[in-house]
C-alpha cells in the first residue's frame, strides 16, 4: 500500500506573478485523507474553492488556469508538479489574487518549501491509476505563423516518466531531448530548477495581451535572435521546464503510473492528456 500523504504544516509563500504581474501571498494548508488538491481565492466573498481537476480548467493560453462562474486561478502548473513528485495528495491552496506567484520561473521553490515543512503520511492508500494500454493524443502548437503538429503518448509502465522531445527551428534553441524517470531527489536537481521559455520578440506582444506582466526576466529564459539573453542553468533547460509542466498537467487526473512520450506538446495537448485519462476512469 502506497498511502496518501499532505504537507505537515501550513506553508505560506508571497510574490510577484507570471502573467499579471500582480503581488499575490499563496498558503499551502494541511487537509484529510480523500480531500484532493484543492484551490481557494481567499481574497473574495465567501472564499470560493475548486477542486485541481481537468474539467475545471478554463484556459491553456502560456500556463493553466482553473475557474467557475466568476473567477479563476491561473498558473497552477509547477506547483502541481510538485504535488505530483512528492506524492502529495490533499492540501488546500489558498491564493488572494487571480494568479499564483511564479517564484524564480521555475518549481524549485515550492519543491524546497515543501521539503522544509515536511510531509504527513495519512492512513488510506493513494488511488493510483496504472496505464494499461497505450493511449494518444494530437494537435497542433503555433511556432511562428506555421502550425505544427504535436502529440502526446501514455504508454504503460511500472513507473512515472517522461521522454520529451522539443523541436525549434530557431537558431539558438535547435532541438531538445530529455528522459526523466521521476525520482524525489533528482527531481529537485534535474527538473524542478527549469524555467520557462519567452522569446524576445514576443514578450512585447504578450504583454500586449495583458500576460508576461513580471518585470524580472531572469524568471525565464529569454531567447534572443543570436542567443540566450541571460544565463542558462542547464543546457537543455527549456525542454527540462516542459518536463515540469507535463508533471504538473497530467496530476490533474490524479497520480499516474506511466510512461509519457511527448513531442513538442503544450499545456492544452497535456490537458486533453488528461481529460482523457480521467474519462476511463469513469
Amino acid at each position: 500500500m502506497i498511502p496518501q500523504q499532505t504537507v505537515s504544516k501550513e506553508i505560506e509563500f508571497s510574490g510577484q506573478a507570471l502573467h499579471s504581474g500582480v503581488m499575490a501571498t499563496m498558503r499551502i494548508l494541511p487537509q484529510p485523507v480523500n480531500t484532493g488538491i484543492v484551490f481557494c481565492r481567499s481574497d473574495l466573498p465567501g472564499k470560493p474553492k475548486i477542486q485541481a481537476k481537468s474539467d475545471n480548467v478554463i484556459s491553456t493560453k502560456k500556463s493553466v488556469t482553473l475557474g467557475k462562474d466568476d473567477w479563476k486561478i491561473a498558473t497552477i502548473e509547477h506547483l502541481m508538479a510538485v504535488f505530483n513528485v512528492y506524492g502529495i495528495d490533499n492540501v488546500m491552496v489558498e491564493v488572494n489574487n487571480e494568479e499564483l506567484p511564479i517564484g524564480d520561473g521555475s518549481g524549485r521553490i515550492f519543491a524546497e518549501l515543501i521539503l522544509k515543512a515536511g510531509l504527513t503520511i495519512q492512513d488510506l492508500p493513494r488511488k493510483l491509476i496504472s496505464i494499461k494500454e497505450p493511449l494518444w493524443v494530437e494537435g497542433t502548437v503555433s511556432k511562428g505563423e506555421q502550425p505544427q503538429n504535436a502529440m502526446l503518448l501514455a504508454l504503460p509502465s511500472d513507473h512515472l516518466e517522461v521522454s520529451f522531445v522539443f523541436t525549434s527551428d530557431h537558431p539558438v534553441t535547435g532541438n531538445q531531448y530529455y528522459h526523466f524517470q521521476v525520482s524525489r531527489e533528482r527531481f529537485l536537481s534535474e527538473i524542478a530548477p527549469a524555467r520557462t521559455i519567452a522569446f524576445m520578440k514576443e514578450i512585447e506582444y504578450l504583454r500586449s495581451q495583458g500576460l508576461a506582466m513580471n518585470t524580472d526576466l531572469n524568471i525565464a529564459v529569454i531567447v534572443g535572435d543570436h542567443g540566450y539573453q541571460n544565463e542558462l542553468r542547464f543546457p537543455e533547460e527549456i525542454v527540462r521546464h516542459k518536463i515540469l509542466d507535463i508533471l504538473g498537467d497530467l496530476y490533474l487526473a490524479g497520480p499516474i503510473v506511466a510512461h509519457l512520450v511527448a513531442f513538442r506538446s503544450g499545456h492544452a495537448i497535456d490537458l486533453e492528456m488528461a481529460k482523457k485519462i480521467t474519462q476511463r476512469q469513469s
